[in-house]
């Protein structure tokens, strides 16, 4: 089966992800306070009774904002019990679509760029966010 991505935005950013690393989306749900969290970790949520880390995209990623609207993007949980606030979703893209790759050198989330007929995305990689997340958390306590 020919891998696939979801397109989707944070911030006014186009972004993507492997779609096997997303195990759901769905609308944002009233979240739990994160004690002594960042300000881009909104909360926890109830996930099918686990409670997941609720992460605004667009503060993690640095854009000014970060309101309470948009679509929740849940990781599988094999990966980490995280959850990403996003502007929204555009589409699921077989990777066949894809009309140009170009490597990102010295982004700390991201592998590179992927020319699209609906734009330039930015690859984001599930581990280096997810290391990324926890380096702050650690920092924090």
């Amino acid at each position: 089966m020919e891998e696939r991505l979801l397109l989707f935005s944070a911030g006014g950013e186009q972004l993507a992800f492997p779609l096997h690393e997303v195990c759901e989306v769905m609308e944002l749900q009233p979240s739990y306070p994160f004690p002594r969290a960042p300000r881009h970790f909104v909360g926890l949520i109830n996930f099918h009774g686990n409670l997941t880390a609720l992460v605004d995209l667009e503060r993690f990623i640095g854009r000014e904002g970060g309101g309470k609207h948009g679509k929740v993007l849940v990781l599988d949980t094999k990966i980490a019990h995280l959850a990403l606030l996003v502007d929204g979703v555009r589409s699921i893209l077989p990777a066949g679509a894809i009309l140009g790759a170009a490597p990102l050198e010295g982004d700390p989330i991201a592998t590179g760029t992927l020319e699209t007929e609906h734009g330039t995305f930015r690859l984001l990689a599930v581990d280096r966010l997810v290391e990324s997340l926890e380096q702050g958390l650690k920092k924090n306590s």
